[in-house]
């Protein structure tokens, strides 16, 4: 098959999410929120994998197509962002900055957070990864990246250690940003939104 050649779908044909992100020109994590969020219809495999059927995906794009490209209203109000961070003044700071765009959620357990995410399923991770004397830093990253339902869940980790290393250890371990304490109101916002942007293509 040339370079050139389209590729040529029936409608019952199935379609996997790197299939549908590559024939709309986005990217695979745009198709699952497509799915999980916008109502795009999609089976799941005894994989726990989506299957799009081609006829569901071109009646979507249909429906939602703005200026040669899909410009999605979400189903939900707001992204739901959990915040893993130890100290109650910079919490606070968070929700008083946040809660009027997103819907937030301060996890309890800092040592163990991975069942409160699980229940919640957080668009969005804000952590500090220096959270015990006792325990190693990127160590609550491995342990969410273990988990099927978090391994895709953008993460950014707001911290005082900061130097290339860990900020190198940490991007590696999955975030998707990496940012020096204190933050401001601004800039936290303007990071939030660009890997919401980034990542979901919104």
């Amino acid at each position: 098959m040339g370079n050139n050649e389209e590729i040529i779908y029936d409608d019952e044909d199935l379609l996997s999410p790197i299939d549908a992100a590559k024939l709309v020109g986005v990217s695979r994590t745009t198709v699952n929120y497509w799915i999980r969020y916008y109502g795009l219809k999609a089976d799941t495999t005894p994989g726990k994998r989506y299957k799009i059927r081609y006829a569901d995906l071109k009646l979507f794009l249909a429906f939602n197509k703005r200026d040669k490209r899909a410009k999605l209203k979400r189903k939900v109000s707001k992204y739901k962002i959990a915040i893993i961070e130890p100290i109650e003044a910079t919490r606070k700071n968070y929700i008083e900055w946040l809660q009027s765009d997103y819907n937030l959620t301060c996890i309890r357990n800092l040592q163990n957070p991975i069942s409160e995410l699980k229940k919640l399923s957080p668009d969005l991770i804000l952590m500090d990864i220096n959270l015990s004397d006792n325990y190693e830093y990127f160590s609550v990253l491995d342990d969410i990246r273990k988990e099927i339902m978090l391994k895709n869940t953008l993460i950014i980790i707001i911290t005082k250690r900061y130097n290339e290393d860990d900020v190198v250890n940490g991007l590696e371990k999955g975030a998707c940003d990496y940012v020096q304490k204190p933050v401001g109101q601004n800039e936290l916002k303007a990071r939030i939104k660009n890997a919401l942007r980034f990542y979901v293509d919104v």
